[in-house]
């Protein structure tokens, strides 16, 4: 079978995926605030709840891709180059304005230069960074795994790769729950630029995150296939996602009571616990779902908000945490006083909107296109995901 010039299911994903991402952090602008009450902390729970799917969505949508568009021996150098010129370097570039924007010029320009270069490498100069530091992480790799991979593909049996595939989802639960062993072991034996990927900056370590980059690889190497399998048994999915939310709810509703007072906090959500490894294995699918039956309903409006949401997902996510600080500070003009959760859906839609509406700009003029990593007009064919 031939394959599609371009799947609009992708794009759909990425539009869900990144205000996922801004619904997320708008929650955690107003979640922890004072006035804060027991029911604002449940509404949020639930909305944050909702949006966790953001990260392991774009890991997956970005094995999901590569698998899908690579299929013979990757050429190293082109690849890479690519990737430079599509993600690193608007990455780079906006990562030394949230340097300028947030830093502390004070200190001196030497200072500063170094720890402008240092926020590059580690994604420290904003606190959405991390997760292009991550991906960069799976780039690097991708071309060792999808030679590995192919070989397997060719050779195993469809059964004896399911089993791989279960084996492969049991390790990774197992390597959640010992996140701190293995950051303890690495302090002990220290090496230079690994010992702080286990350790300081462990939550942008690609080995954390890899499982759904393998279910985007599994996905991309037979999509159609594997498109009509989780229809087939989509109710299973959505249903054990349900469970799990409401498991999880529950959970963080009996944290916020500690020792008699209300302390609202989301530990509960954390990306890398088995758990939640789970939950996020199911969100990916039950997402995966809802774009799919996006797709085949006759609803043009909303398949072509998602669309373009989608195609600026990349410049609207690197501009985001900007855009944020704007959001927030209207809404607390505009609504003071007001209820913590209106405060929070309102700074959501203007960062929203907001950076999207950047991203577009930016996307029109020449320059500034390499602040959204599209300096060069693509062809209209499935691109690689480069957006949280």
């Amino acid at each position: 079978m031939a394959k599609q010039a371009r799947i609009e299911e992708i794009q759909y994903l990425r539009g869900f995926a990144f205000l996922a991402v801004v619904l997320q952090h708008a929650i955690g602008h107003y979640a922890y605030l004072p006035e804060a009450r027991m029911e604002d902390g449940a509404l949020l729970a639930i909305l944050l709840i909702a949006a966790k799917f953001a990260v392991p969505m774009f890991i997956f949508i970005t094995g999901l891709v590569l698998f899908y568009n690579y299929t013979s021996k990757v050429s190293c150098g082109s690849f890479l180059l690519k990737r430079c010129k599509d993600i690193i370097l608007p990455y780079a570039i906006w990562s030394v304005i949230y340097a300028l924007v947030f830093g502390d010029l004070s200190s001196g320009f030497w200072i500063e230069s170094k720890q402008v270069v240092m926020d590059l490498f580690t994604g420290k100069a904003s606190y959405h960074l991390w997760y292009v530091v991550m991906s960069i992480q799976l780039y690097l790799l991708f071309p060792l795994i999808q030679g590995g991979l192919q070989q397997l593909w060719q050779r195993w049996k469809p059964w004896a790769l399911r089993c791989a595939f279960l084996l492969l989802c049991t390790g990774y639960l197992l390597l959640t729950r010992e996140v701190g062993t293995i950051g303890s072991l690495f302090e002990k034996i220290y090496i230079p630029v690994l010992t702080p990927l286990f350790t300081e900056y462990a939550d942008r370590n690609a080995l954390y995150f890899f499982i759904y980059f393998l279910m985007g690889a599994a996905a991309g190497m037979n999509l159609q296939a594997w498109k009509q399998k989780v229809l087939k048994t989509k109710w299973l999915w959505i249903s054990l996602y349900l469970v799990f939310s409401g498991i999880l709810l529950y959970n963080i509703l009996g944290s916020f009571q500690q020792k008699g007072q209300l302390v609202i906090q989301y530990n509960d959500t954390l990306l890398v616990q088995p758990f939640m490894a789970v939950f996020l294995m199911l969100s990916v699918l039950a997402m995966s779902i809802a774009a799919i039956a996006l797709g085949e309903k006759e609803s043009l409006k909303s398949q072509r908000l998602f669309s373009f949401l989608g195609k600026h997902s990349y410049g609207a996510y690197l501009a985001h945490a900007l855009m944020l600080t704007f959001g927030t500070w209207i809404t607390d003009m505009l609504l003071p006083g007001w209820n913590v959760t209106v405060k929070t859906v309102v700074a959501f839609v203007l960062c929203s909107a907001f950076s999207v509406a950047t991203a577009w700009l930016l996307d029109k003029w020449s320059i500034g296109r390499f602040l959204v990593g599209t300096a060069k007009q693509r062809k209209p064919a499935l691109q690689p995901s480069k957006a949280m």
